[in-house]
């Protein structure tokens, strides 16, 4: 490049360098240009606050537990929500179907000697779901025990008053039932630990899983296991617990509770 051109391209850089900085200074920002401000009208403040809103709770429900009243919730306490009865078998259809499980062969056998009834409850059809309301059209039943001298829970499976089908139900533990909580209050209060301690209290039964150990798993460990615990009434603080396993029909733990301060 010869000497007229670097005098020619360092005149243009001059001049470009000028008319940059001719821009006024307050029309840029540092990403650009900026834009006008956008006029805000001012509101008037009101000349009473508005009022604030409390919250209100109900005082209807039971065991001390209160909900806030919710907006548009009916407030009328004849309006209550109640349970669809026509789902759920009564005492007489419980009875009734316990009567025919328990007298065929079938289910003797796999009970055993020592066994506990647990629950029954209505089921929907194969293949078909079924709740709430339309729970009662199904005529198919299940009632489930669970046998204490194999250690297994039992399904048996009824339509009407008809067997259709018996099974054990491995590694399941079904819920406590009532039969599993009078046995294990019957145990309970015979325990030498004590007998003469809790025949005026009350007794509760909760079922409860044995941890399996590293070397050596928890007594109880994979029985029908059953925490029993003795108070006054039925809300007041434990006084004696037991561990009881019903599998062994024994009791492996028993104590008193410590004193709460």
């Amino acid at each position: 490049m010869d000497r007229t051109e670097w005098q020619a391209l360092f005149l243009m850089t001059v001049i470009g360098i000028g008319y940059g900085c001719s821009l006024d200074a307050a029309s840029r920002g540092p990403f650009g240009p900026e834009d006008p401000e956008t006029p805000v009208g001012k509101a008037r403040l009101p000349d009473k606050p508005p009022s604030t809103h409390v919250l209100q709770f109900t005082g209807d429900d039971t065991g001390g537990h209160h909900k806030p009243n919710m907006v548009g919730a009916i407030t009328d306490p004849a309006v209550k929500r109640s349970a669809n009865a026509s789902a759920v078998l009564t005492a007489n259809e419980v009875t009734a179907l316990r009567k025919v499980a328990e007298g065929d062969r079938r289910v003797t056998v796999l009970l055993g000697s020592r066994w506990a009834f647990i629950d029954a409850d209505r089921i929907p059809p194969e293949g078909k779901l079924s709740f709430g309301c339309c729970r009662h059209t199904t005529s198919q039943t299940r009632l489930v025990y669970y046998s204490y001298s194999q250690n297994v829970a039992v399904d048996v499976r009824m339509k009407e008053m008809n067997l259709l089908s018996v099974s054990r139900l491995e590694s399941y533990q079904p819920p406590e039932g009532e039969q599993d909580v009078q046995r294990g209050i019957e145990l309970a209060k015979a325990d030498p630990r004590l007998v003469g301690k809790v025949e005026q209290l009350q007794g509760h039964g909760l079922l409860m899983q044995p941890d399996r150990g590293f070397f050596r798993n928890d007594p109880g460990y994979a029985h029908r296991t059953i925490w029993i615990s003795f108070s006054e009434g039925q809300d007041g603080d434990p006084k004696y617990w037991a561990v009881v396993d019903l599998t062994e029909d024994k009791v492996l733990e028993a104590g008193q509770e410590p004193p709460r301060s």
